[in-house]
């Protein structure tokens, strides 16, 4: 099975923000997302210890989720053990929370290559990334591959794992990407001389790109 990094132009802070919101409308109008319904069919696929109810893992996120500053410590027996309350989420649920995540994060923000979903691992993207590196990048963005603590969830046992590029890292990008020669003709999936490592130049040129323009970050979701 492939391994693959889903982007979205998105502002991590609004992201953040759906946490505890306690919106109703916002609840509603991410379960009407195409985003939504692929991870909703999806929840009972696999080991069933595994499987989830997406409606409810959303419900958490918005509406159960206690804020650091809103967990109070709390007296355990006869007040000489203290435990701090939790975040209000399930803790063997980190998986599914990420998915919900993909839904959210596709409705604040853009999914940036829907048409192929994501970035594939594997030698593509790293002979992609060698010719970068070449130019003097200084970002590893092949850590969209390994998994982050990116928000406050329970940690996913392996996929989906997370990263955030900043806007610092989008910058820098850029501005190595603007030296890169790329075959825009060998990009063309269309074309007979079709080159899969100038395709994901390209792709990687054109995501970082329209972060910039819209003044966002880039929040990618591998699994």
């Amino acid at each position: 099975m492939s391994y693959i990094a889903i982007p979205f132009a998105v502002d991590y802070q609004k992201v953040k923000n759906v946490f505890g919101s306690k919106d109703q409308t916002l609840f509603e109008n991410v379960k009407g997302t195409e985003l939504y319904d692929n991870y909703a069919g999806q929840s009972s696929d696999g080991d069933p210890k595994y499987h989830y109810d997406l409606e409810e893992i959303l419900h958490d996120i918005i509406f159960k989720y206690i804020k650091p500053e809103n967990r109070t410590t709390k007296s355990g027996f006869l007040g000489l053990v203290k435990s701090t309350q939790g975040s209000g989420l399930k803790e063997n649920m980190g998986h599914a929370y990420g998915y919900a995540l993909i839904a959210i994060s596709g409705y604040l923000g853009t999914h940036l290559l829907p048409y192929c979903d994501g970035f594939y691992c594997g030698d593509w993207f790293e002979e992609a990334h060698k010719v970068i590196k070449s130019n003097g990048l200084k970002v590893d963005i092949g850590e969209m591959f390994e998994q982050h603590d990116v928000f406050d969830i329970p940690k996913p046992v392996d996929f989906p794992a997370m990263y955030c590029f900043s806007k610092s890292d989008i910058a820098h990008v850029n501005e190595i990407m603007s030296s890169v020669e790329i075959d825009e003709e060998k990009a063309d999936d269309n074309n007979e001389n079709f080159d899969e490592v100038q395709d994901m130049l390209k792709n990687i040129r054109d995501s970082f790109r329209a972060c910039a323009d819209n003044n966002v970050e880039m929040i990618t979701f591998a699994h």
